[in-house]
């Protein structure tokens, strides 16, 4: 009886620690699936702020343009 008993026992052991093999595994692939997420949304974010930059760079270009032309043509008009 005693034997039988030990047997259980040791059973129970084993297939706890597969449970608990099997759930750090499955922490783990969770973990790895979370990080690369958060480096995608990371990624994501410095391409949005790049284009925000490119667009206001232009947007300072064109009114730095319109600027120079508008002085420009008010310095001939002065000449004139």
């Amino acid at each position: 009886m005693q034997d039988s008993q030990d047997m259980v026992k040791a059973l129970k052991s084993k297939m706890l620690m597969c449970d608990v093999a099997h759930e750090q595994q499955a922490q783990k692939a969770l973990r790895d699936r979370k990080k690369n997420i958060e480096k995608e949304i990371e990624s994501h974010w410095q391409e949005v702020e790049k284009q925000k930059m490119v667009e206001y760079d232009e947007k300072m270009k064109k009114k730095l343009e319109q600027e120079y032309s508008l002085r420009q043509e008010n310095s001939k008009n002065i000449s004139d």
